[in-house]
C-alpha cells in the first residue's frame, strides 16, 4: 500500500511553471510581447525536460505547500510501516520465535553467545 501511495503521489506531481520573481508571469509577458501562448509553450518545454506531465493551474513564486504535505504523508506512511516491521521482528526475536541464523561450527566474533540477538 505504501508503494502504491508513493507512486500515486509521484504520478500526480506537476511542475510549478515559469514564474517571475514576484510569482507572476508578468516578466514573461513582457519578454514575449504579451503573447501568452509562448508562455504556455515555454511551460510545456520545461515540463517535458523536467519529466512532469504538466503545470499546476495556479502557482505563485512557490507551489502550494499541499504538495509537500502529500509527499510527507506518503513517506511517513512508509516509515511507519518500516518501524512496525522492525518492531515485530524484534519482539519475535525476543520471544525466540525468530532467531538469526547460527551454525554449530560458526567461527569469529559472531560465534560468541553474548553477541547473538536477542540478548536476555
Amino acid at each position: 500500500m505504501d508503494l502504491e501511495d508513493i507512486e500515486y503521489v509521484r504520478a500526480g506531481l506537476k511542475f510549478r511553471g515559469a514564474q517571475g520573481t514576484t510569482g507572476t508571469q508578468a516578466s514573461f509577458m513582457e519578454i514575449f510581447h504579451n503573447d501568452a501562448s509562448k508562455i504556455d509553450r515555454l511551460n510545456e518545454i520545461l515540463c517535458e525536460k523536467a519529466g512532469f506531465p504538466g503545470c499546476y493551474e495556479i502557482s505563485t513564486q512557490t507551489y502550494t505547500r499541499k504538495v509537500d504535505l502529500r509527499i510527507a504523508n506518503a513517506l511517513s506512511s512508509l516509515g511507519a510501516s518500516a518501524v512496525r516491521v522492525a518492531t515485530d521482528i524484534r519482539h519475535l526475536a525476543h520471544d525466540k520465535v525468530l532467531e538469526e541464523p547460527f551454525e554449530a561450527d560458526q567461527i569469529g566474533s559472531s560465534a560468541m553467545a553474548y553477541k547473538r540477538n536477542p540478548m536476555r
